[in-house]
């Protein structure tokens, strides 16, 4: 169970990220593209314990030693909605998951919005998450997983 100052957190950053969104986005016809590779340093509690470092590169998070999650833009949806499936290949430090024991695949928000830091919500499962709610109120929240650069 997560503590609750933490879903607080990351309720605030995931209804920021879909907030700060323009409406029109939300109806785009493109799917989301990463530019990478890019660097990031995990910065948040969840994401050094479960993820460490990553390497963010188009159609990858390279997740050090752990291995690599495979990612996919989801078209017509916000400008920051991924896929990813792979999560059950992924070797975490001490028996960790990525999203919840036996979830494979899911959704993940993208947040780049503030400069210098990177935000990534996880959703297990089928159903990508609803604009307009907090992360943690969308079904399948796994987590919230903080970076920078420095």
């Amino acid at each position: 169970m997560r503590h609750p100052r933490f879903l607080n957190i990351a309720g605030a950053l995931g209804i920021a990220a879909l907030l700060m969104t323009p409406v029109g986005s939300f109806a785009q016809d493109e799917e989301p593209e990463i530019a990478g590779p890019e660097d990031w340093h995990a910065y948040s509690y969840s994401a050094e314990q479960i993820t460490g470092d990553i390497i963010l590169a188009p159609g990858t998070i390279e997740m050090g030693n752990a291995g690599v999650l495979t990612i996919t833009g989801v078209e017509g949806y916000t400008p920051n909605l991924f896929s990813f499936s792979g999560a059950t290949s992924l070797n975490l430090p001490e028996g960790k998951y990525f999203c919840e024991k036996g979830v494979d695949k899911g959704f993940m928000v993208i947040d780049r919005s503030q400069p210098d830091f990177l935000v990534i919500d996880v959703f297990g499962g089928d159903v990508p998450p609803v604009a307009g709610k907090g992360v943690d109120q969308q079904a399948g929240f796994c987590g919230s997983f903080t970076y920078n650069k420095s």
